[in-house]
């Protein structure tokens, strides 16, 4: 059924394309009719969040530049509403962090350090300012949300490529250069996002599926960040649907603030 499906949509887009080639030359690229139909496409194969809550452990292989770094991240996602990471390595804590769409709380274990406060948090560290909704979809493999629908579509060995070359964030002047690649079972293959003001990266690998309680949810994740020169790889193991997990963080006392430069 799947694959009937696939062959369907690659039907449309054949048909789009003809479509596209009888328009005159002074006709815009992108006809509104063109977009719709994408659009429909989208919105009938896209991954969707068919559940609560979401958690699942991370066995992860990190390098930055020339170093190394090998921990684990237990991870507990309650969807639109709150996000969980610990960060451990041989059962102590490194760190934990806690996300809503409106806060960014970080305590770093090892260090004695804490950071409270807004989402500029993640343009400091790893300098794209990412919020909560693309944290929580990079995460889960899912398409941003609250993003211009304002896709292309290719196809690549069997697989849709949906390509937007400027996407805007609603009610931001954040802007990105998108490209995600849908599999033939329906999930997202790959991301891959360039922040187009300081055109800085972040390309994110999705690979071996796995069905768990009626979800498709990826057991390996390889992230990529060229201009930074950092590859995280990460085995995903453990993942439970619809069981709430820990939300819990506090910052002790004698904990040194993080204040970033502005």
């Amino acid at each position: 059924m799947k694959h009937f499906r696939i062959i369907a949509l690659l039907l449309l887009i054949w048909c789009l394309r003809q479509f596209g080639n009888a328009q005159s030359e002074t006709s815009s690229p992108y006809p509104e009719s063109n977009r719709d139909s994408v659009l429909l496409i989208k919105d009938s194969i896209f991954p969707k969040m068919d559940f609560q809550w979401m958690s699942y452990q991370m066995k992860i292989d990190m390098t930055m530049e020339e170093e190394k770094l090998q921990f684990q991240c237990f991870v507990a996602i309650r969807t639109d509403s709150i996000i969980y990471l610990n960060l451990n390595k041989s059962g102590i804590e490194l760190a934990r962090v806690v996300l809503t769409p409106k806060e960014v709380v970080f305590v770093n274990k090892m260090e004695h350090k804490y950071y409270q406060g807004d989402y500029s948090f993640f343009q400091n560290i790893v300098g794209i300012p990412l919020d909560y909704l693309m944290i929580q979809s990079l995460l889960l493999a899912t398409d941003f949300p609250h993003f211009e629908n304002n896709f292309q579509l290719t196809t690549d060995d069997g697989k849709l490529e949906f390509i937007s070359p400027l996407r805007k964030q609603n009610n931001s002047d954040l802007s990105i250069m998108q490209s995600i690649q849908i599999g033939e079972k329906g999930v997202i293959e790959e991301n891959d996002i360039t922040e187009l003001k300081t055109m800085r990266d972040i390309n994110v690998k999705y690979d071996n599926y796995v069905i768990i309680e009626n979800v498709h949810f990826f057991s390996k994740m390889l992230i990529e960040m060229e201009t930074d020169e950092t590859i995280i790889e990460a085995e995903i193991k453990n993942v439970k649907v619809n069981r709430p997990g820990p939300t819990g963080i506090k910052i002790p006392e004698n904990f040194e603030e993080i204040i970033f430069e502005k």
